[in-house]
Order: structure tokens, then C-alpha cells, then sequence
């Protein structure tokens, strides 16, 4: 980028150089025009022969224009992510070796062909006839991607974190057993097939969790800079570990004590460094855990927490403690079953509502219908009126929170006539017409995205039709 900056005597402007578009970037290089032409008279502070290394290597291994073009985030997430890849290589190659010795490399007694059969077996690429026996074990790895990915598609998407950690918990499951299957024969090929199994899933969800985090991490639409950055760093940190792995399977080959040792020492170091890899990923958006942190604080306080504070509170593996589950994108015929319901649902829509909220309180679950027609925003609206309903159930007191005061005294008069099954009703028209008009803003100063939600929202929509 070139900014001008105008010279103290008023003359001529100055043409500055920097790199990068923040207004307050340090110039590479400054030029003026006078008499003599143009001519350079100043060298930025970037412009030594000792930095150029320093600059090609920003240039080669990070993505173009940081760190502007990334999240705040990207540098320390990365760093541990390294540090994690490269423990990873450590363990594998010790997983390996105790894989290839069990399959016979290196044992005179064992033929190659044994040994190469049973290692296309436990690659998952025999397709003979006469490995017909092994077939449902064999497949066990590609039906086990499926299923999961199936099964917990979107929820990679809205727990991205999480997924990440448990990905890598089962890579060091899946060595683990691998490393322990030569130890026990009659054991060997249920236990590495059982390590495929893993690895399988491991591949999914680390491949889709990260997909995530790149499009979290990317800030001008370079996801595929980014993504190809990341696998440059990735590159450079396994041809590392190739020169490390080298040396240290010539160090453990004869001492299977040194092999464990040497697993547990960088199997914890795996799993420290991935905790906090994403323990410092910090979400702008909302998933169920972040907003229910944030909400149940605004409750309590009338303060809006920023996404920074939110992501550490967040728990990476549990669940956050709630009262009340929810299902946003119920189908219409689960939440409206009464005449009562029907003739409710169709007053909420005339007066602008697009979506129905049924609570069931035996099942502690709420289900939201929505409409055709209902936007990011009106999804937002009905999972804000949850966590309120969440907050009063839980035993918060509505005449304690500066939120909620205001109407404070009709929650108590349904709850204390009896008419609880209400309350949800009256929450949600009390958090359209009240609350959310001043705190959806209040989000976006905070820093929040609410442009697109990460709440596990299915497919189902209903709509209003008159017959002709």
C-alpha cells in the first residue's frame, strides 16, 4: 500500500511505502520529489539485509498480508498446532515400527507374503476373494467415516473445538493400539483394525474441523491462502520430524522401554500442545455453549461479554450446565398437536412472529418450528427467548436482573397462578418486543457476529396456506 504524507513545510507531499493497509503500519521506505527529481530519504525499518531473511520467510510459510488478512488469533493457534504436528510424527513412527514388526519385517521366521497381506488388510486395500473372511473387519475403517460423518456432520461445524481435541485423542488411541497389538498375536489384527477404525474417524473430523477453523482464521476470503499456508508449515514440521524419526528408531529399535517412554512423553506433550491450540481460538459466533455463557451473564448483569472473554469460559469438551435442551428447526406437526396450538400459532404469526416455540417439560426440551420465511435473525430471537426461559427455570430470580425487571412481575404472577405452560409464550413475546431491539446491536458493538449462527439448526420449515 502507498499513503502520501504531506511534508511539514508545505511543499511537495512525501510517498511513503508499507506493507499491509493498516493506517498505522510502519513504512518500508519514504521518497520526495524536489529539484534533483525523485529520490529516496528514508529506509524503513524493514529494510536491512539482516531482515530480508526474516521477510522471505513471512512471505513463504504465512499468509499474504498478515496479519491483517487473519484472525488475532492465527499466530499463537498456529504455534501450537506446529508443536502438536510435531509430536504427532514422534508417536506415528513409533506406531509404525510396532506395526511393521508385528506384520513380520525383520522376523526371519515370516514370509513376505504374510506380512505384505496382512498390511494391505490393515490399510483397508484388499479386495480378493480370498480375504472374503475379513471383509467386514476390513471395512470397518470407510463405514465408520461414513457413519460419522453422518452422524455429526453439523455438529463439527458448531464445535469446531471440541471435534479438533477429540480428533486428536483418538489419533493417540488409535497408536496406542497399534503400539500394543505385537505384544499380544492372538490379538494383533482386531487391534489394529480397531486403531483404522480410529484413524478413520480421526481423519474426518480432523479434515473437517479444520476446514472450519481456516474459514474462521481467513479475513478477506483467502481461505485457500490460508489452508495452503497452514499445509506449508505442516510440510516443513514432518520434514523435521523425518530427520528426528531417523535418529530415534535407530535409538529405540532393541529397547521396547524406550519405545513406551518415549510414546507417553509425546503423547502427553500431543495432547497438552492440541488443548491449548484451541484453547486460544477465539469464535465470533454463536454456538449453544458461547451463547448461553454470554446470555446467562447479560441476565445476571446487563453486561454484554465480548467473544474474547466467552471463548475462554467456554468449556472445550462439556457441555456448558443448563436446565433446558433445544432443537431449532422442529417440524410444525411436533410443536403444534392441539386445536388450542393451531389457532395460538396462527395469532403469533399474524402479529410478525416467524417462528413456534412448544416446551415439554418431562423431556427438559424446547422445540422451535420455523417459518419459511425466518431469517438468521428471527433464529437468534427464538434461542435468546430459550436462554431466558433457561435462566428463570433454573431459579434465577427475575426482580434481581436488571434485564429482566421490567417484567419481572408478569413471570411471577403466571408462574404463581399455575399457568406455567405459558411462560415460554410470554418469554418469547417479551424478548422480541423488549429485549432483543436493544441487545442485538449491543452483540455487534461487543464484537459478535450474528450474520450466521452455528446452533445445530435442521432443515424443517413450516408455512401458512389458504385453500382457493
Amino acid at each position: 500500500m502507498r499513503s502520501i504524507e504531506m511534508n511539514l513545510k508545505g511543499d511537495l507531499p512525501r510517498l511513503q511505502e508499507q506493507y499491509g493497509s493498516r493506517h498505522n503500519g510502519r513504512p518500508t521506505a519514504t521518497y520526495m520529489c524536489d529539484h534533483i527529481g525523485l529520490r529516496r530519504i528514508k529506509a524503513g525499518a524493514n529494510s536491512g539485509l539482516w531482515q530480508r531473511p526474516g521477510k522471505f520467510v513471512k512471505e513463504v510459510f504465512l499468509p499474504q498480508g498478515y496479519p491483517d488478512t487473519v484472525s488475532s488469533d492465527y499466530l499463537h493457534y498456529q504455534l501450537w498446532d506446529t508443536l502438536q504436528a510435531f509430536c504427532s510424527s514422534i508417536t506415528t513412527m513409533l506406531a509404525t515400527l510396532a506395526v511393521l514388526k508385528g506384520v513380520g519385517v525383520g522376523d526371519d521366521t515370516a514370509t513376505p507374503l504374510a506380512a505384505t497381506i496382512t498390511w494391505m488388510f490393515r490399510e483397508g486395500h484388499i479386495t480378493d476373494h480370498a480375504t472374503f473372511s475379513y471383509i467386514p473387519a476390513d471395512g470397518a475403517g470407510m463405514i465408520s467415516k461414513i457413519l460419522f460423518a453422518w452422524m455429526k456432520g453439523v455438529d463439527l461445524d458448531c464445535n469446531a473445538k471440541r471435534w479438533r481435541l477429540v480428533a486428536d485423542v483418538l489419533n493417540d488411541v488409535g497408536r496406542f493400539l497399534e503400539l500394543v497389538a505385537p505384544s499380544l498375536p492372538h490379538l494383533f489384527l482386531p487391534l489394529v483394525c480397531l486403531a483404522s477404525v480410529s484413524t478413520a474417524i480421526v481423519g474426518t473430523a480432523g479434515m473437517a474441523t479444520r476446514a472450519a477453523l481456516v474459514q474462521h482464521q481467513a479475513r478477506r476470503n483467502n481461505m485457500a491462502d490460508v489452508a495452503a499456508k497452514d499445509n506449508s508449515q505442516e510440510t516443513v514440521v514432518n520434514l523435521l520430524g523425518l530427520l528426528v524419526n531417523l535418529w530415534v528408531s535407530s535409538l529405540v529399535a532393541e529397547s521396547q522401554f524406550l519405545v513406551w517412554a518415549l510414546f507417553t512423553v509425546f503423547t502427553v506433550l500431543h495432547l497438552w500442545a492440541n488443548y491449548m491450540a484451541v484453547s486460544v481460538v477465539c469464535m465470533e459466533t454463536f454456538n449453544q455453549n458461547r451463547l448461553h455463557i454470554m446470555m446467562e451473564h447479560y441476565l445476571s448483569t446487563g453486561v454484554v461479554l465480548d467473544p474474547a472473554t466467552v471463548n475462554t469460559r467456554e468449556p472445550i469438551i462439556a457441555r456448558s450446565t443448563r436446565i433446558l435442551s433445544y432443537r431449532l428447526g422442529a417440524n410444525a406437526s411436533s410443536v403444534v398437536t392441539s386445536s388450542a396450538e393451531f389457532r395460538a400459532a396462527v395469532a403469533r404469526d399474524r402479529d410478525g412472529h416467524k417462528h413456534i416455540l412448544k416446551y415439554l417439560p418431562s423431556q427438559r426440551i424446547v422445540l422451535v418450528a420455523l417459518n419459511v420465511a425466518s431469517s438468521t435473525v428471527d433464529q437468534l430471537q427464538a434461542a435468546l427467548s430459550i436462554e431466558v426461559l433457561d435462566y428463570i427455570l433454573s431459579g434465577h430470580s427475575s426482580s434481581s436482573s436488571p434485564v429482566l425487571a421490567q417484567f419481572s412481575q408478569d413471570i411471577t404472577s403466571l408462574l404463581r397462578g399455575g399457568k406455567g405452560d405459558e411462560l415460554p409464550t410470554h418469554v418469547d413475546d417479551k424478548v422480541c418486543s423488549c429485549l432483543f431491539p436493544s441487545l442485538l446491536p449491543a452483540l455487534s458493538l461487543a464484537g459478535w457476529d450474528t450474520s450466521h449462527l452455528l446452533l445445530a439448526t435442521s432443515e424443517p420449515r413450516y408455512s401458512w396456506t389458504q385453500d382457493s
